[in-house]
């Protein structure tokens, strides 16, 4: 394969493009990997604190069991069970709210938690191909100090070398 100069310069030139590029990955996915990590953590704590609110109870049964803790005033039943049901009817609405809020905030947790898991799978999966990528620069680094090493600095064809033998047949064997 005869390559001229200017081939040559352009061929190295990509190549060096190519391995700074892959100099820089390692610590790039490290970085990444870890920024997506703490991404996937945050998703994480955000959903288990939305479940935790779904899941709490406790506060509305506490409101709900004070707005029945008095019995109602004699002649007033009926007055004081409209009375307790609004309030019952408020404490819902709020919990209502609540759990709405609760549910988004889990769905959102979720949603970063798939999103932060994902980018680390990918970043782990593209992990070989960056080490193939930096073996064949190399591989191609090689190729090309040899057809620089054979081109005349004219761009003209390769001058042979001295391991090929001094009189253009096979070496004798003795």
């Amino acid at each position: 394969m005869e390559l001229t100069k200017s081939e040559l310069e352009i061929a190295e030139r990509c190549l060096s493009q190519r391995e700074s590029q892959l100099a820089q990955w390692p610590h790039r996915r490290w970085l990444i990997l870890a920024i997506f990590s703490v991404f996937a953590l945050v998703g994480y704590l955000i959903a288990r604190d939305g479940k935790r609110s779904i899941d709490d109870d406790k506060a509305m049964d506490i409101q709900v069991s004070q707005a029945l803790e008095k019995p109602p005033p004699l002649g007033l039943e009926h007055h004081w069970a409209v009375g307790a049901m609004m309030k019952i009817s408020k404490i819902l609405e709020l919990r209502h709210q609540v759990v709405s809020a609760a549910l988004m905030q889990v769905a959102i947790g979720y949603v970063q938690l798939l999103g932060g898991v994902t980018i680390v799978c990918v970043i782990i999966l593209r992990w070989k191909p960056s080490e193939r990528d930096a073996l064949i620069c190399k591989l191609l680094r090689r190729k090309l100090q040899e057809l620089e090493q054979g081109a005349s600095p004219n761009g003209g064809p390769a001058e042979p070398s001295a391991s090929s033998g001094a009189g253009g047949g096979p070496p004798s064997v003795s």
